[in-house]
């Protein structure tokens, strides 16, 4: 199958899933949206940590970067 092919393929396929999509209701969307923001707040405390936590520990052992 040529690539021009595939290319085809995969925008009629996108067509189909975006006539079946609908818009998401206020009540929908606000959850949706929560649940973003919640992810996000994890995501940036999980990075936090770690990077609190080597840094620590690089400290401890005087390879820190200050």
């Amino acid at each position: 199958m040529s690539s021009s092919k595939k290319l085809v393929d995969y925008f009629k396929d996108m067509r189909k899933v975006l006539e079946l999509a609908e818009k998401p209701e206020g009540d929908e969307f606000k959850n949706i949206f929560r649940m973003i923001i919640i992810g996000f707040i994890v995501a940036g405390a999980l990075s936090f940590g770690l990077v609190y936590l080597v840094t620590t520990v690089l400290n401890m052992f005087g390879a820190g970067l200050s």
